[in-house]
């Protein structure tokens, strides 16, 4: 019998000693602090185990209260736009709430209308739509110069493009930019799923404070 086999056979009869009690006369444990008999050893290890457990609820509660604060964040920004009543006060105000209810360092939208009127900003929208597939939000920290540029000054270096859209629509009727100093503020595995909500949102608003239709 290798040690392996020994091993695998006390983790399949854990009762062994039980039924020889006598063995535990022979097991010898050591560490840095000199011989342990196996009961303490046991209870060292528990109160390992326990402190183990004890971060991982700490970091539950924490994301858990992390998010519920984004949750609020959220509803208070969406009552905020369905008293939006025309689109002034939607592009001024809206960018505002977010950059403070998120502590966001740059926020900006733009509609492929506005973006037509220099051919390097249309070309670097339709950029930006064809990375955003599915209508999706994506982030990423290692976007084109010519997409920051579009949305942002030089000194961000992560970046959230969120498509603004209707349950309806096929395309984004505009790009929601969100813009961080923090390199790792935005980073293409963060999950997307408030964005995109928010995106919806945002859509719809902005639909209908359209005066003459999209």
């Amino acid at each position: 019998m290798t040690r392996a086999d020994f091993a695998s056979y006390l983790r399949d009869h854990p009762t062994i000693f039980q039924q020889y009690p006598e063995l535990l006369e022979l097991v010898s444990l050591s560490d840095s602090r000199g011989t342990a008999s196996l009961i303490e050893r046991q209870i060292s290890l528990l109160k390992e185990r326990l402190k183990e457990q004890q971060s991982q609820q700490h970091q539950f509660i924490q994301v858990a209260r992390e998010n519920e604060q984004i949750s609020d964040n959220f509803t208070h920004v969406i009552c905020q736009m369905i008293g939006f009543t025309n689109l002034s006060e939607f592009a001024t105000e809206f960018p505002n709430e977010l950059r403070t209810k998120f502590e966001i360092d740059e926020v900006s939208f733009k509609t492929s209308q506005a973006a037509s009127r220099r051919q390097s900003d249309s070309d670097s929208y339709e950029d930006a739509i064809r990375r955003l597939s599915n209508n999706r939000a994506v982030c990423d920290n290692r976007w084109p110069s010519n997409i920051m540029s579009l949305f942002f000054s030089k000194d961000i270096n992560s970046a959230a493009l969120v498509p603004m859209r209707t349950p309806d629509s096929k395309s984004p009727l505009a790009i929601l930019a969100l813009g961080s100093r923090e390199p790792d503020r935005y980073t293409n595995d963060l999950g997307t799923a408030h964005l995109d909500r928010l995106g919806l949102m945002a859509g719809i608003c902005f639909a209908r404070l359209q005066p003459h239709g999209i």
